[in-house]
């Protein structure tokens, strides 16, 4: 039942992880030729429906499902027990998948009025009340089996990633409901402060304790490293709890808001260098022995990507927050670059690198084409930044226009036109390479060799695979 409950979490991330993207691919276009798909708001799927669905189906459909499967391969391992609850766990996963789909079908319908079925006015929360109660019932079963197989474990220690794994479930859920159920005890600036606070935190006390906790498995178990500091880890995790709860006000520095507030999460934004470094650190130089490796165990290669994207997101991140520079970027393409070289960069190569991970030993399958492995990889390397640099140039080019030209909102347009093609032609290669990872699975379970423990992951090529062969 533990293979099944993983393998359920793991495959559905692939649904979403096609379609998320396919619509923000959509989103682009309509950027580009509003007038041309005009149409789309007829069926009701206008530009700010589209948008719900893209983050919506990204955060809690392909990032969400993906970290958990990951999180249940991974803690039992650590642990050395198998996976407590799994059958509860599994079920989990066809009640989250029925959210998903459900949470869809509420913000298409657009039902206005209703308490629990109507979509609510949070960014990142849109989700109407009854699917949250669907995702809070799913999370706790998560967390009670997890945390079962922590306390059940067979070993005394727990390694870094046990930290910052079962300490990411926990406030995951504390973010969680206090983004969807708190903010609607509190009106006026109440209920902004604390819709700020979520809303940074999503990512942050969320998607980030996640990924990085399986990142820190992957590193050095597929370097064949051991980690480079534990103590550095350790730090990385406290100074991430300590610091990153405070940084979500700096979202909303223009709003009417005590000043400390925002100085504080901007001074917290700032420390989160600290974390940031502790982390980078350690992940680089822990394979930094057996440089080699990186070239031949594609999790590995995927993972440390994935690093150098967290090292970019963490720099240009509190270098925004900073009041000398939030006034030019704020309200425009430049902040969601930086949303974007987190969640779509960052944390959707740990995802990418857990998948190839775990795949061949959930299954027995290789994958059955580096050819293609290697595709997926460069688009993630080459095209990604390219499609990154597209929001900032539009980004900046918005503040340019707007805040030192005094220009209109739409005299901007035509100025950022270029920029936003260029970003959906790089965009759609980056959609592309996440098409070509969920295929790449899924057909590996038809025609991928064997596996054995000790193999790579990804197949060799047929024809090398014949030369080797013993006569």
């Amino acid at each position: 039942m533990e293979k099944k409950a993983i393998k359920l979490w793991f495959f559905s991330s692939l649904i979403w992880l096609a379609l998320g993207p396919l619509i923000g691919l959509l989103q682009s276009l309509q950027f580009l030729w509003p007038q041309e798909l005009e149409f789309l708001a007829n069926i009701r799927f206008a530009y700010s429906k589209a948008r719900i669905f893209h983050t919506n189906l990204v955060i809690y459909g392909w990032i969400a499902m993906s970290f958990i499967s990951a999180i249940l391969y991974i803690v039992p391992r650590l642990c050395n027990v198998s996976l407590k609850n799994a059958r509860l766990i599994y079920w989990a996963g066809w009640l989250w998948n029925i959210a998903v789909a459900l949470d869809l079908a509420l913000i298409w319908a657009g039902i206005v009025g209703n308490p629990f079925l109507s979509i609510q006015p949070y960014e990142y929360a849109e989700a109407p009340m009854l699917v949250d109660i669907l995702i809070v019932l799913c999370a706790v079963a998560v967390i009670f089996g997890v945390h079962r197989t922590v306390l059940t474990r067979e070993r005394p220690t727990l390694y870094v990633s046990v930290w910052y794994l079962l300490g990411g479930l926990y406030t995951t859920a504390i973010t969680y409901l206090v983004g969807n159920f708190l903010t609607l005890a509190f009106t006026g600036l109440g209920n902004q402060i604390l819709h700020a606070w979520w809303l940074h935190n999503a990512v942050g006390l969320f998607i980030t304790p996640l990924g990085v906790g399986i990142a820190y498995y992957l590193i050095p178990i597929t370097a064949q490293q051991p980690l480079y500091s534990h103590r550095l880890s350790i730090l990385g995790f406290w100074t991430l709890m300590a610091f990153y709860p405070g940084t979500g006000l700096h979202h909303f520095l223009q709003m009417p808001m005590p000043s400390w507030i925002g100085e504080f999460a901007v001074i917290s934004s700032v420390l989160l260098a600290i974390p940031v470094l502790a982390v980078v650190v350690n992940h680089l130089a822990t394979p930094r022995p057996n440089w080699q490796r990186v070239l031949e165990s594609y999790p590995l290669r995927f993972t440390v990507l994935g690093t150098v994207y967290y090292l970019l997101t963490c720099i240009q991140g509190p270098f925004q927050t900073t009041h000398a520079v939030n006034w030019f970027v704020h309200f425009t393409e430049w902040v969601q670059a930086h949303a974007h070289l987190a969640l779509a960069g960052a944390f959707t190569c740990y995802g990418l690198a857990a998948g190839l991970y775990i795949f061949p030993r959930l299954t027995g399958k290789q994958l059955y084409s580096r050819t293609l492995a290697n595709w997926i990889f460069w688009l993630m390397a080459a095209i990604f930044p390219l499609f990154y640099l597209g929001f900032t140039h539009s980004g900046l080019v918005t503040g340019i226009s707007v805040n030192l030209m005094d220009k209109t909102i739409y005299e901007t347009l035509s100025a950022v036109w270029v920029a936003r093609l260029f970003r959906t032609v790089m965009g759609a290669g980056v959609v592309l390479a996440f098409l070509l990872y969920a295929y790449l699975l899924v057909r590996s379970l038809g025609v991928g060799p064997q596996f054995t423990e000790g193999q790579n992951e990804v197949a060799e090529s047929t024809h090398l695979r014949t030369e080797r062969a013993p006569a």
